[in-house]
């Protein structure tokens, strides 16, 4: 399927960064995960609980869940907006199309698709392909992306709701959040002239709908400039609970954190990054 539309998409994803590995077909290594593997009440479901208390320390059903859900979570967001603002294309992330591959320390690392199927604006080299679903703009195709995450990560937020014992809206927030984030982190890595107001524009499209559970007023966005480099964060509307882990801390961007002490954080960060740059550029030119 090297020559499929999908495939050479996939492609240019795994280009972005050595993190994003997704595949078209079987998934290679260790076996994938379907959704339905993580059932409440199944053997997969319950050993994850079981490493992931045993690595946090902890068995506080809220931070269990929210570990869970941000590994199983990464690979299928990460994906599915890397493929949108690569291409303007949107895999099929029905349950019943993705596998999740999980390392050997029991960490979501990639998606495998099982299908070819996927959505593309009229315009699409390969919008007549038969693989193809040719939807009407650009907003049908935001919409297209946001229900399919809402559908595929809704039956995955009650089985770990039901499994744990935790509400599910603050793990929706948790989704929100990584959401957002995905675009904000892949729309700067792959145009890094992008503005926060067209940030703005495509995190409206994804969590500024009132009616989807991805609703949030909260979440915003921190755009800071360091000499001559400026930087879109995320303003986070919730917390990985890392901080209430055994020796864990408070992230540099909790929003448990106050603006001021968020932002000063983010200023030494890119502080940094100017200083490794700089040397890296010195010893270029030596």
């Amino acid at each position: 399927m090297a020559h499929h539309p999908l495939a050479q998409t996939l492609d240019r994803v795994r280009q972005l960064n050595e993190y994003l590995k997704p595949e078209l077909g079987t998934p290679s290594g260790i076996a994938g995960f379907a959704a339905a593997d993580l059932a409440s009440g199944s053997a997969r479901l319950a050993g994850l609980v079981v490493y992931t208390q045993a690595r946090l320390r902890t068995t506080a059903p809220t931070i269990t869940a929210s570990a869970i859900l941000q590994s199983y979570q990464w690979p299928l967001i990460s994906t599915a907006s890397a493929c949108y603002l690569v291409d303007r294309r949107v895999p099929d992330l029905s349950v019943a199309n993705i596998r999740t591959r999980y390392s050997a320390e029991h960490e979501a690392e990639a998606l495998a698709l099982g299908s070819g199927r996927f959505a593309a604006l009229p315009g699409d080299p390969a919008a007549d392909h038969p693989d193809a679903t040719s939807v009407a703009d650009l907003e049908a195709l935001r919409t297209w992306l946001r229900t399919g995450l809402e559908a595929h990560l809704g039956g995955v937020i009650a089985d770990l709701s039901a499994h744990c014992g935790c509400k599910p809206r603050g793990l929706w927030l948790n989704v929100a959040d990584s959401c957002a984030s995905t675009l904000v982190w892949l729309m700067q890595k792959s145009v890094p002239t992008t503005t926060a107001a067209q940030i703005e524009s495509e995190l409206a499209a994804l969590i500024r709908t009132p009616a989807s559970p991805l609703f949030s007023r909260q979440i915003g966005l921190i755009e800071l400039a360091y000499h001559e480099r400026s930087q879109v964060f995320l303003d986070r509307a919730t917390c990985c609970y890392w901080y209430k882990t055994a020796g864990g801390d408070f992230c540099s961007t909790c929003p448990k954190r106050t603006q001021d002490d968020r932002r000063e954080r983010l200023l030494t960060y890119l502080a940094e990054e100017h200083a490794r740059q700089a040397e890296s550029l010195a010893q270029e030119a030596a």
